[in-house]
């Protein structure tokens, strides 16, 4: 999920402003920006989580990673291990977008017929997501206006120190 800077000048100012900055001080504004930014990511993340599992693969694993010309979220791409042997990332998909259930017919040793479903151990199936890609969609607005504000106010305390 992506937002255009084509379509907001206050973004390509924002990209414009830290081109022409000085090292540290991009530096500066890209950890105050990510400082901001992950909090708000995990507490989207976290309002949109309804389960321990979505919890654990998703939530737990929210990440932001800021640069001078983007703003990437991620969640639920870490390899740890689960206690299963599973890793995060192997069930990440099956999390946030269900899994598929059918109906397995098999046969007992002692010749008995039953049916179970394969799947259970995840939602219905949904391919706009149940955790982060709503997350996303709600947050990214924000994140978008705090990156903005936050480039805003490092840029006039940086003049500010420079003029005093």
């Amino acid at each position: 999920m992506q937002i255009s800077v084509f379509e907001s000048p206050q973004l390509q100012g924002v990209i414009l402003a830290l081109a022409g900055m000085d090292r540290e001080l991009a530096a500066q504004l890209r950890k105050a920006t990510k400082t901001v930014t992950a909090g708000e990511w995990s507490r989207a993340l976290a309002a949109e989580a309804s389960t321990e599992q979505e919890r654990r693969v998703i939530v737990n694993t929210a990440r932001v990673a800021v640069s001078n010309t983007n703003i990437r979220l991620r969640a639920g791409q870490l390899s740890k291990n689960l206690s299963g042997g599973a890793k995060l990332y192997e069930l990440t998909p099956g999390v946030e977008f269900g899994g598929i259930q059918r109906p397995i017919h098999s046969t007992s040793s002692k010749g008995k017929a039953y049916t179970r479903r394969r799947g259970q151990g995840f939602r219905r199936r949904n391919k706009t997501g149940y955790v982060a890609y709503p997350a996303a969609a709600k947050i990214i607005p924000r994140i978008a206006a705090l990156w903005v504000a936050t480039t805003v106010r490092t840029l006039h305390e940086a003049i500010e120190k420079g003029t005093g």
